[in-house]
C-alpha cells in the first residue's frame, strides 16, 4: 500500500513522527520498507540497504502522483520499487532472493490497516527477520480519523481473512463497509477525514449519506467488477492492536509480540514487534492480560465519547468554581 492511497503529499510538518521508526534502522543494516511513496524513511539514494515493496512500480506511482497534482519535488522522492505486489504476500514476493531470516528491520507507515491478510503479513515478517530483528509500524488510531464509528478489528477477523479467498464481491463489500460508515470532522466549516486525538470532539462529527455507497455496491455486485479497493480494512486503537497480537501469539499463529507502543500523537500510534520471549504463559496470566487489554480498549473508546466529554466539562467547571471560592477567601 502506498501513500498514493491517501497519505498527505507533503508530510514535512510531521517528520518527527517517523523518529521511532528511524531508530530501528541501523547504518549498514538490511531492511524492507512497505509503500514509502513520497516519504522514504531509509532512502536508497542516502545509502541505505533498503528493499522497497509496493502495489505499484515506480513509474505507476509517479504517474498516479502526477494525476493527483503532486509537486515535482514530491514525485522525485518516489524511489524504485524492488518487489511489486500485495504486502500480505511479502514472503512470496521476496522468495528465492536469499533474504529469509536475514532482514534486520521492516518498517511500514499507514499500511497495516489496508492489508487483505494482515496475519499472513505478520508471519511473513517473522520469517524474514533476522534474530533480534524488529517490525516497526505507524498505525492510524480509529478515534481520530474517518474510522471513528467503525467497529474495531479482532483477532478472529484476521484469522478468518487468512482463510478466505478474496473475490470481486468481497472487495465490493469491503469498499461499502468503509464508505457507508465514514465520519468527518467539521473544522470551522471544512470537513476533514483525519485529526488529532484531542480534537476528536463528538459534537463536531459528521456522517455522510449511505445511499450513494449502497447504489455503488449494487452496481458492482451485478457487474461482478472488482473495485480494486485499497482503503481501510482494519481499525485499531493502541490497546486493540496489543490485544490482537496477544491473542495471535497465544494461539500459536504468530511468533511476534509487542515490544513497545508509542501512544497516539497526531491521530496515529507506533508499534514495535520482536520475536516473542520463550516460555508458556499460565491460564491465569492469559486471562489477566486479555482482560486488562480489553478494559484498556474500553477506556480508549470512552475518552472520545459524548458522555466523557460532558463529565470533563463538568469537572472543569467545578474546579474553576472551587478555585474562585479559594481566591475570594
Amino acid at each position: 500500500m502506498s501513500d498514493i492511497a491517501g497519505q498527505p503529499v507533503d508530510a514535512t510538518p510531521f517528520q518527527h513522527r517517523f523518529s521511532p521508526l528511524r531508530r530501528v534502522i541501523q547504518p549498514g543494516s538490511l531492511g524492507i520498507e512497505i509503500g514509502p511513496c513520497f516519504n522514504p524513511l531509509a532512502a536508497k539514494r542516502d545509502g541505505y540497504r533498503t528493499l522497497v515493496v509496493d502495489r505499484y512500480d515506480q513509474a505507476s506511482l509517479r504517474e498516479k502522483a502526477r494525476e493527483r497534482g503532486a509537486p515535482c519535488e514530491a514525485i522525485e522522492q518516489i524511489e524504485p520499487v524492488d518487489f511489486v505486489g500485495d504486502a500480505s504476500r511479502l514472503l512470496d514476493l521476496v522468495r528465492g532472493q536469499g533474504f529469509t531470516g536475514q532482514v534486520d528491520w521492516i518498517v511500514s507507515c499507514h499500511n497495516f490497516e489496508h492489508l487483505p491478510d494482515p496475519l499472513r503479513f505478520l508471519r511473513d515478517c517473522e520469517a524474514l527477520l533476522a534474530p533480534g530483528g524488529v517490525l516497526a509500524m505507524i498505525v492510524p488510531d480509529k478515534r481520530a480519523c474517518f474510522d471513528r464509528f467503525q467497529p474495531s478489528a479482532t483477532a478472529a477477523g484476521m484469522i478468518e481473512a487468512a482463510e478466505v479467498i478474496p473475490t470481486p464481491a468481497s472487495e465490493a463489500w469491503a469498499a461499502f463497509r468503509q464508505s457507508s460508515s465514514s465520519a468527518a470532522l467539521d473544522r470551522s466549516g471544512t470537513k476533514t477525514i483525519a485529526w488529532g486525538l484531542a480534537e476528536s470532539d463528538p459534537e463536531r462529527m459528521l456522517m455522510g449519506d449511505p445511499r450513494p455507497p449502497y447504489a455503488r455496491l449494487q452496481r458492482q455486485l451485478v457487474q461482478g467488477r472488482d473495485p480494486d479497493f485499497c482503503g481501510h480494512r482494519w481499525r485499531f486503537t493502541p490497546a486493540v492492536f496489543e490485544a490482537i497480537l496477544f491473542d495471535l501469539r497465544i494461539l500459536g499463529l504468530v511468533g511476534l509480540e509487542v515490544d513497545e507502543v508509542i501512544p497516539t500523537v497526531h491521530g496515529e500510534f507506533t508499534v514495535k514487534l520482536r520475536a516473542a520471549a520463550p516460555g508458556e504463559l499460565s491460564v491465569e496470566e492469559i486471562r489477566r492480560r486479555r482482560t486488562d487489554l480489553l478494559l484498556r480498549a474500553d477506556d480508549e473508546a470512552a475518552v472520545v465519547s459524548r458522555a466523557y466529554r460532558a463529565l470533563e466539562a463538568e469537572l472543569a467547571a467545578a474546579r474553576a468554581a472551587v478555585a474562585g471560592v479559594a481566591r475570594a477567601a
